[in-house]
């Protein structure tokens, strides 16, 4: 407290309640300064806004796959927005010990014309592990049906935004043609 009354003589003569009020007041000020940003995000995916829109799910793996999407691309309301319809099933896989397989087949729709931009299957599998109780393979099996189906979500992430980079590039006489017809 002494090198503060030596190098401030006006301070020093506020009692000290004064001061503590003051930097109170002040403390927000600073404070509001600063922004709160996530360290590990991606933050430029959240900056874009894309133009997606997504139909409802039918399965609980569709509304995984779904969800995923809509916390990456986020949920156009716009009506010309292109429409993402994603069927998602499961099955057991022979070849692994205990594999679970999903597949996504994904519909890319253009609104105003009705007709489809993208069309494409992907898969994901994850593995399990059986013991002696059936309740406790079927709960394992469930499990390693969503941990497929969030893969299966980035797989098809990374697939949407290909679509969509390739639709930016295209001229307007090719629009109409499917993405797989240009191959």
């Amino acid at each position: 407290m002494l090198l503060f009354k030596q190098t401030s003589p006006l301070l020093a003569q506020l009692p000290a309640r004064a001061v503590r009020l003051m930097l109170m007041l002040l403390a927000p000020l600073v404070l509001a300064a600063c922004s709160f940003a996530p360290v590990y995000g991606d933050r430029a995916a959240t900056d874009i806004a894309y133009n997606l829109s997504f139909k409802s799910p039918g399965s609980r793996l569709e509304q995984i796959v779904i969800n995923e999407l809509v916390a990456r691309f986020g949920r156009s309301l716009d009506p010309a927005a292109l429409v993402v319809s994603v069927r998602v099933s499961s099955s057991s896989v022979r070849p692994g010990p205990n594999t679970v397989s999903v597949e996504g087949i994904i519909v890319v729709t253009d609104p105003m014309t009705d007709e489809p931009v993208f069309t494409g299957t992907r898969t994901a599998s994850a593995s399990y592990t059986k013991s002696n109780q059936s309740l406790a393979n079927q709960q394992a099996a469930n499990e390693a049906a969503e941990r497929a189906a969030f893969q299966l979500a980035e797989t098809i992430r990374l697939t949407l935004l290909g679509v969509l980079m390739n639709r930016e590039t295209l001229t307007p006489a090719q629009t109409g043609q499917s993405l797989s017809d240009m191959k």
